[in-house]
């Protein structure tokens, strides 16, 4: 029994030893993979990470990375602010039995800790605002299967010059990614975020979350997932503006971006408002909360990777020709420049026209707008789909003729507003009178408890409240 008990040690032992070596060996190979999977979305935003070296242990190894800037125009202003290349630390425990900052199981866990003002090229400057600096520690566990499991977490951050403070409760991030294809979870919360402002204004936020789930990404930086950001609490109080304060307001802003069954992206934006014990001018006084809604669904994926590719084109031309102004010292040259950026206009809006038929599938493509007011007292829907050509023109200018001439040819909608009498009798007299005269032309309809409008559309077409008014047509493609 007991030659069998040494022989089971023995061959533990040895595994755990193989394991642990086998893991060293790897990890500068698995951190390089990382570095290149990395740079192949920053290199679209102009950055650049690197391995610049590994110190190999048994149990425990050491790693330096650095991020740099490509654009030499991006670098020289990054620069006046951090220190360039960003150099980061890393400590790695080997695993598969991981000790040292706690019990755990995994081929490794990388552990850095950042002091900001050292990455700062006026750290002094920065000390003197934020006495205690900003510091980030963060844990990344990364399983058999590359996956990685990663939190961080920072002090609390005070930043005091003149008369204004700046109080920020420790930031709190977590998450799971995968070390191949970057999809995965985030997760960030701070209690709070608190302002005085000359002694006289003071800003409050509490319960801040940021949370994200990405699906797929992009080597251009595109992604497909959600993104949704809230504020439990928002309060300001100005002391000489009373009538400009935020008591108890809460906000969520919502942003999704799907692959649906067809292979067609759906891309959607929500916003919930709720004003809580906030005061309102007399004229809006009636707002209590409000949700809107609205989403362009249907639309091509090629169009929306071309669409990042392009947007960061412009804004690097952009940014070129805005240093050419800055740096002109004369007032031809100066002319020179700003046509420059005129031409770039030009130029964006062609490349915007370019792409607006590359996101267009005939009677796929939807925009939707869904608003809710005081939670249902006024409901506004609108639903505009896309029944014209497959192909429209390449340039501003054609597109622009041809919409004028055909848009009506192009769409089908449905409009539903229902406004609740309960809401309707808050709204100031000059808002009710001008549902009276709605009223009395059939384009509300008094419906028991709500006044209601519906109108749908399909070429040469058009219902509204249940009655044909095509001959209203001929003034709406006047108007256009």
């Amino acid at each position: 029994m007991k030659k069998k008990i040494l022989a089971s040690v023995v061959v533990a032992s040895a595994l755990w030893v193989g394991t642990t070596a086998y893991i060293s060996e790897n990890t500068e190979k698995y951190l390089n993979n990382y570095v290149k999977n990395s740079n192949k979305i920053y290199a679209n935003n102009g950055m650049k990470m690197s391995l610049l070296s590994f110190d190999k242990g048994f149990l425990a190894s050491h790693a330096k990375l650095s991020v740099d800037f490509i654009d030499p125009n991006i670098k020289k202003e990054i620069g006046n602010v951090l220190k360039l290349p960003i150099e980061m630390d890393y400590e790695i425990e080997n695993g598969p039995i991981l000790l040292k900052n706690g019990l755990s199981v995994g081929a490794s866990r990388i552990h850095s800790k950042i002091n900001l003002s050292e990455l700062l090229v006026n750290k002094d400057e920065f000390k003197k605002v934020v006495k205690d600096d900003i510091i980030l520690d963060t844990t990344m566990l990364i399983d058999f299967q590359n996956n990685i499991d990663y939190k961080a977490k920072s002090n609390q951050i005070v930043a005091e010059e003149n008369k204004t403070k700046l109080t920020i409760s420790p930031l709190e991030i977590d998450g799971k990614m995968n070390g191949d294809t970057f999809a995965g979870t985030v997760n960030m919360f701070t209690k709070s975020i608190y302002g005085e402002i000359d002694n006289k204004t003071e800003i409050k936020l509490e319960n801040i979350t940021l949370n994200g789930d990405i699906t797929k990404v992009f080597d251009n930086g595109f992604y497909l997932g959600s993104f949704d950001m809230g504020v439990e609490n928002f309060t300001v109080n100005d002391k000489h503006h009373k009538n400009k304060n935020v008591k108890n307001a809460k906000v969520k802003v919502v942003m999704d971006i799907t692959q649906n069954s067809s292979k067609l992206i759906d891309s959607n934006f929500k916003l919930n408002l709720d004003i809580g014990d906030t005061k309102l001018p007399p004229e809006i006084n009636f707002v209590k909360t409000i949700s809107l809604n609205y989403g362009l669904n249907g639309t091509k994926m090629e169009a929306w990777l071309a669409f990042q590719d392009t947007i960061k084109e412009i804004q690097k031309k952009q940014e070129t020709i805005l240093k050419k102004i800055s740096l002109s010292k004369d007032e031809k040259e100066q002319i020179k420049v700003f046509e420059e950026l005129q031409n770039l206009q030009t130029e964006s809006q062609n490349k915007m026209a370019m792409l607006l038929s590359d996101f267009l599938v005939k009677d796929k493509t939807t925009f939707n707008l869904n608003a809710n007011l005081n939670n249902g007292e006024a409901k506004a829907l609108l639903n505009i789909k896309y029944i014209g050509d497959e192909q429209l023109p390449k340039t501003i200018e054609k597109l622009a003729t041809k919409l004028q001439q055909e848009l009506l040819n192009w769409i089908t909608f449905n409009i539903d507003v229902k406004l609740e009498k309960s809401l309707v009798n808050k709204l100031p007299k000059e808002l009710q009178s001008q549902l009276t005269i709605a009223m009395m032309t059939g384009m509300l309809q008094d419906n028991n408890s709500s006044y209601d409008f519906n109108a749908n559309y399909k070429p040469k077409k058009l219902i509204i409240n249940g009655q044909d008014k095509s001959g209203m047509l001929m003034l709406l493609e006047e108007g256009i």
